[in-house]
């Protein structure tokens, strides 16, 4: 999921046998539906939507030590997707006569994550940023001093959950 699609999340209270808007998005979905209508609805826990955040407000805070070159080119909220491709994570789907190719990213599976698992998915992640990504604008004290940071902040990320 995307951070727009938590935006969009209805969200619907369980009244002993039926369920009942609770927020702007559900009774938007609702007033949309008619009667009758089957309305289908992926599950998403609170797992989901905290390791998301987690996640996500880490590569926040990585993105900002970029150097403004990087960033005229790569956005913040494409840097996630740009992470992807660099890394190889995604099927192509199709490929065009001109060899430019229609991929699909992998996703990551929060809510199937553990808190252990989570944890362990972000230690597998951060080196292999720091060497491919920080590495490739930094090195000496100014790489340490930032590897260094951000792991702090990883810390204080994770108590958060």
């Amino acid at each position: 999921m995307t951070d727009k699609d938590f935006e969009k999340l209805g969200e619907w209270l369980n009244v002993g046998g039926g369920l009942t808007p609770y927020n702007s998005n559900a009774v938007e979905l609702l007033e949309q539906s008619s009667r009758g209508e089957i309305l289908r609805f992926k599950e998403v826990t609170e797992r989901d939507l905290k390791f998301h955040n987690c996640y996500f407000s880490l590569l926040s805070y990585i993105y900002k030590y970029l150097p403004p070159k990087f960033k005229t080119e790569i956005s913040e909220k494409n840097f996630y997707k740009w992470l992807k491709h660099l890394k190889g994570e995604y099927a192509i789907l199709f490929e065009f006569k001109d060899g430019t190719k229609l991929v699909e990213y992998e996703s990551i599976a929060f809510g199937k994550m553990s808190q252990k698992r989570f944890e362990e998915y972000i230690r597998e992640q951060l080196p292999w940023i720091y060497e491919n990504v920080i590495g490739k604008f930094f090195s000496g004290d100014i790489y340490n001093g930032i590897i260094e940071t951000i792991e702090e902040e990883y810390k204080k990320f994770l108590a958060k959950l």
